[in-house]
């Protein structure tokens, strides 16, 4: 007999962010259709008490394990850092935005909306246990993120990029879904951990193995992992800048976490089918990702393809789970998930700083000469290209140590010396930039750029933060951070 599940208040302290998020959502869109309320400015400011409000709720939800709406909701480390994480770059994002040429168009009624909600979905899907619930959280996040991308900027290459994003997430959504169901047919429940309980006796299951290579595509797709990356240039390059920095930080964060419960939990007892899949995609991103990126003129396209292998290094790191899914793994991962995230949102900050609205396309030749115009963007990015390229002393480079000792650990050698070559590859196009900024005259288009401001910016702020946590992270915090997620990776190994 069906039964509703009691709500008490230890449930509305927890979904605290998302109802916050919810709420703030829906004002925002009766704000758009008002006309006492509907400048920027009163769109914004519901917009940033939202997020801050938000923050403050997932900063202080207790780290202990609990579970309400028979595994709808999730607290504990891992949730609190996944929604933390998502709500820190929104916030970010919303700095970046607010002093971008594309500015007045984000802080609009429905597209404040929008993104508030999508926030929302993503909280939903790092804090839950349960495949329905994940699967409504993670297309609530895609398809704000499918309107958002065109609708901000209107153009005939913005809404290009969002119909291909649409269409290829349909896909991938579909493939995920059969996946899903697959996996609740063959062990009777929705459940992640009854699924982990379920497995172990029905591993070698048709059902079971099909609906892990289908969870497995799915989830591939959202990491933009080479076979499954086709949209990930297209959406970067035609999004405005801000939401392509927070595409390619949140999607990761989101799909990272859930990925994290799945391969060290519900997978963890028949990695013989999904580690050979996985491995095949971690070393296709890796050399694709690069290679492709050596060509690429467009700044955007490149960060895109250096976001392909990115997510192929966080992929080598998620093969050592197919031997252990303890320790060194998962913390290396959500430490490389850590960096990638700063850095990325660091070299997108630079890039909306050089946009104006006659020129939203940078090239690498644009930048030619930025030491002598701009100094600190070109210190900035130089910081933020080394530490993609896995060199000291930045993050980039404890992080790549990290995912190939886990890596090492668990006997992946030839996964870590592709892994190798990849970083050697990229440090072509990274040091390219840099010589670029640091060893040639401004070009034409240079004259194009933004001017320097006078003063004090949020997007400068958002920068400073970013280039002294990837150097402190390189230096003296590496140590300090992974024991931090030490109580994290516990908690997903027990799952």
């Amino acid at each position: 007999m069906f039964s509703f599940p009691e709500i008490t208040s230890s449930f509305y302290y927890t979904a605290a962010p998302v109802l916050i998020l919810v709420a703030g959502s829906m004002v925002a869109l009766l704000q758009g259709v008002s006309q006492g309320f509907a400048s920027r400015r009163s769109i914004e400011v519901t917009a940033w008490l939202t997020i801050f409000a938000a923050i403050v709720a997932a900063a202080v939800i207790p780290g202990e394990q609990a579970e309400f709406l028979a595994g709808g909701l999730l607290s504990g480390n891992l949730a609190r850092t996944g929604q933390f994480a998502i709500l820190a770059i929104a916030a970010c994002v919303m700095m970046m935005m607010r002093e971008h040429h594309t500015g007045a168009s984000f802080f609009r009624g429905e597209v404040a909306s929008i993104f508030l909600m999508l926030v929302s979905g993503m909280l939903v899907m790092v804090s839950s246990d349960d495949l329905v619930t994940l699967f409504v959280g993670l297309e609530l996040a895609s398809i704000g993120l499918y309107v958002i991308l065109g609708y901000v900027q209107p153009n005939r290459r913005s809404q290009e990029g969002a119909i291909k994003y649409f269409i290829l997430g349909s896909v991938a959504a579909a493939i995920l879904l059969f996946g899903f169901a697959l996996l609740y047919a063959a062990t009777g429940t929705m459940r992640l951990s009854g699924i982990v309980a379920a497995l172990p006796s029905i591993a070698n299951h048709g059902w079971v193995r099909l609906g892990a290579l289908l969870t497995l595509v799915g989830l591939g797709f959202k990491l933009a992992l080479v076979p499954f990356h086709m949209w990930a240039p297209d959406a970067y390059e035609s999004a405005p800048t801000g939401i392509t920095a927070f595409m390619a930080t949140t999607v990761k964060v989101m799909i990272l976490t859930v990925a994290l419960r799945l391969f060290s939990g519900a997978f963890s007892t028949m990695s013989e089918v999904w580690y050979p899949a996985m491995l095949i995609l971690a070393v296709l991103s890796m050399v694709v990702g690069n290679i492709m990126a050596l060509v690429q003129t467009n700044l955007k396209r490149m960060l895109a393809y250096s976001s392909i292998a990115h997510s192929g290094y966080m992929a080598v790191a998620i093969c050592a789970l197919s031997t252990t899914a303890t320790g060194l793994p998962i913390r290396a991962i959500l430490f490389y998930l850590l960096t990638y995230v700063l850095v990325s949102l660091g070299a997108f900050a630079v890039v909306m700083s050089l946009e104006t609205a006659e020129n939203d396309q940078l090239t690498i030749d644009d930048l030619s000469g930025l030491a002598k115009k701009r100094p600190w963007l070109a210190l900035s990015m130089t910081v933020f290209m080394f530490s993609f390229g896995g060199m000291p002393p930045t993050a980039g480079f404890i992080g790549k140590f990290f995912v190939f000792n886990a890596a090492l650990t668990n006997h992946l050698y030839g996964l870590v010396f592709i892994g190798i070559i990849g970083s050697a590859i990229s440090l072509f196009y990274y040091l390219r930039l840099v010589v670029r900024m640091y060893m040639a005259e401004p070009v034409a288009p240079f004259g194009a750029l933004k001017p320097a401001s006078g003063g004090f910016t949020l997007t400068a702020a958002v920068l400073a933060i970013a280039v002294v946590t990837t150097v402190l992270l390189g230096t003296i915090l590496p140590g300090e951070v992974m024991e931090r997620l030490v109580d994290t990776a516990t908690e997903v190994a027990r799952k």
